[in-house]
């Protein structure tokens, strides 16, 4: 890690208070300082020795221990640089002091080797940086440490409001193929209401590393739930909004190469997983995708990756899918960055609406500077067979997405994000149209 940006020293002596003479002896306030000046000096041995003697005298002093702290980091002796910050953490009353000791906490487990609480502890300093210069500042350390880290995980949880949780048709009715009737549909098949929770992440063990390769082990997964509101229960008296819950867990192997000569790496990755719906086991599958970056310039590059996956299902036909994506991403100097894809799909399976091939695109804006971020993405639909006709059954299926980090709010590093999406699919059987329209806010991490 890089030196501390803050002056904590300079912080410790303003809180340390001002000296009182007593003679020829130092006051504590004097002591501090000629402390400090012993460190800048490079006399990190007696500076500690004046740094204990102070510690000594009271247990409580803030300033004193992250004076110690500090030169325990310069001898080298990172448990004492640890004990010292953690108890200047635990007496901390003022911003100033928090982050201060939060740094020199982050800092002696890194030399310890114990990445992963240096980054928990970076991540409360970062909650209390006083600049925006110590932020960015603690951003490029937690950098470092992740770079250092084995393993490396990521979190994020959303509270999104939607009109139709369950994927419900627009329609009231549908007709079905050879009967002259009109069937109502149920409560459960129409629109329901309500508030959807996810709370989802990754985590990823590096075991092996060498100039150009890298393979890991990966587990990812979500946990979804909803709450439904009073009309929706009105309107399906039987739903709950756990009958609708999802939840997916997946492992696997990751591996990175680097050609000699090519600037961006091929990566591979299988993984192995498990779907649960309604809080039953749904379907198990096992996906491999290979997918490469390749830049052009320095504002252009490509995006490829290959999907197979092969579907068992607990309470569905088995299915095998092979997917297809390109896309190309421009930056525009000081005013964002376009993204333009295609995408292609084939499912196979038997039973009725379940095998399909699908084919589209989409369109996205990131405005530099704010991370707001618009995308369209366009995807038409072939199945098969379906249920509900003799012939084939066509959806056309959109959806735009708005992104909003909300500037100048953090939680310990993590970023509120408001977004906004609507969704809308056209068929030619009317059981499958529908509309959705939802918002809701999202958390990550800023760094």
């Amino acid at each position: 890690m890089k030196p501390l940006l803050f002056p904590l020293l300079a912080a410790g002596a303003l809180l340390a208070g001002p000296a009182t003479a007593q003679g020829v002896a130092l006051t504590p306030g004097e002591t501090f300082v000629v402390a400090s000046d012993l460190l800048d000096a490079g006399r990190a041995a007696e500076a500690g020795l004046m740094a204990e003697a102070l510690v000594e005298r009271d247990p409580t002093d803030v300033p004193a221990l992250i004076l110690r702290a500090e030169t325990a980091v310069a001898s080298g002796d990172f448990e004492t640089a640890r004990l010292s910050a953690l108890s200047a953490w635990e007496q901390a009353e003022v911003d100033a002091a928090r982050y201060a000791s939060a740094r020199l906490v982050a800092l002696a487990e890194t030399e310890r080797g114990r990445y992963t609480p240096a980054q928990f502890w970076l991540r409360r300093a970062r909650q209390y940086a006083p600049t925006v210069e110590a932020e960015e500042q603690v951003a490029e350390d937690y950098d470092v440490v992740r770079r250092l880290n084995p393993f490396s995980f990521s979190l994020d949880f959303t509270i999104a409001p939607s009109d139709n949780i369950n994927n419900g048709s627009s329609n009231d009715t549908i007709v079905l193929p050879g009967l002259p009737f009109v069937f109502l549909l149920s409560g459960e098949s129409q629109p329901l209401a309500g508030t959807e929770f996810t709370l989802g992440g990754g985590a990823r063990y590096r075991i092996r590393q060498t100039q150009r390769t890298l393979t890991y082990l990966q587990a990812q997964g979500y946990v979804r739930t909803y709450r439904l509101s009073d009309e929706a229960k009105e309107i399906a008296p039987g739903a709950e909004g756990s009958d609708y819950a999802e939840q997916q867990i997946a492992v696997g192997i990751g591996h990175a190469w680097l050609p000699e000569g090519q600037r961006n790496p091929w990566r591979f990755s299988l993984m192995q997983g498990r779907f649960w719906y309604g809080g039953e086991p749904w379907s198990d599958f096992t996906r491999a995708t290979v997918d490469r970056r390749v830049t052009l310039d320095e504002d252009d590059r490509l995006d490829f990756s290959l999907t197979a996956e092969r579907l068992i299902g607990h309470e569905t036909p088995d299915s095998d899918t092979y997917g297809l994506r390109a896309g190309w991403t421009h930056a525009f100097e000081d005013r964002g960055a376009l993204t333009l894809y295609l995408k292609a799909r084939e499912v196979t399976s038997e039973g009725f609406d379940r095998a399909y091939e699908a084919r589209g695109g989409g369109i996205g804006w990131q405005f530099e500077g704010s991370g707001i971020e618009v995308l369209y993405d366009y995807e038409a639909r072939e199945y098969e067979r379906s249920a509900f006709t003799f012939g084939t059954r066509e959806d056309d299926r959109h959806n735009l997405r708005l992104s909003v980090p909300v500037p100048g709010v953090e939680f310990y590093g993590f970023q509120p994000v408001v977004t906004a999406e609507r969704s809308r699919t056209e068929s030619n059987i009317s059981r499958y149209e529908t509309d959705t329209t939802g918002a809701g806010v999202s958390f990550r991490s800023a760094f």
